[in-house]
């Protein structure tokens, strides 16, 4: 049962604020662990988030991950709100995080240092692959734009207890990110030839 998995036990909800970058434009930062009630709380911060120069609202995620229920319904807000997600410099976006909310981003971009952690998801108070949960997160990533086979496989090769840490090099290399097409003050790395 869905209501029953869980990425990463959160020990406290997620903490989310405005912050406005130097061309005026406010987006929203969410920093902490993804817990209940944090649907609510991202749509009320995404209130104060202007539109960016392709027409999205820039949610920016630093998160350890969290309940993968209320990440979903987190991604029922993005979706509605038009979010595009980014995890910038020095940040990291794990779990519940990466293979949720990061992924469900209308874009998706990660700068300089800023990093995602991939596992397998698993039931709570169990740690053992949960392959269903595995099945509805590579199906919601693919419907945003990731290839299905590559999530999936991040997480069938990684174990609910380690973690598969990207660089922002990897992540692109591997298909996690989607650039926009109008400017958005994001800088797309060079092609790559392949992944490492």
């Amino acid at each position: 049962m869905l209501l029953a998995w869980a990425i990463f036990s959160p020990a406290a909800a997620m903490a989310f604020s405005t912050h406005t970058l130097p061309d005026g434009q406010r987006i929203v930062l969410a920093k902490g662990s993804v817990a209940e009630g944090d649907a609510d709380s991202l749509r009320s911060a995404l209130a104060s988030a202007d539109r960016d120069a392709s027409g999205y609202k820039i949610l920016a995620l630093d998160s350890p991950g969290g309940l993968i229920i209320e990440a979903f319904a987190m991604v029922d807000v993005m979706n509605k709100e038009r979010v595009s997600t980014v995890v910038l410099a020095d940040a990291s976006c794990a779990s519940a995080c990466a293979q949720v909310l990061f992924l469900s981003g209308s874009h998706r971009t990660i700068e300089g240092s800023g990093r995602l952690g991939l596992h397998s998801c698993h039931t709570a108070g169990d740690t053992s692959r949960s392959i269903m949960c595995n099945e509805l997160i590579a199906q919601n990533a693919a419907t945003h734009g990731t290839p299905y086979g590559t999530i999936m496989a991040f997480m069938q090769m990684t174990a609910a207890t380690d973690m598969r840490w990207l660089s922002a090099f990897e992540a692109d290399c591997w298909g996690f990110t989607k650039w926009p097409t109008a400017p958005s003050g994001a800088t797309r790395p060079p092609p790559v030839q392949a992944c490492f």
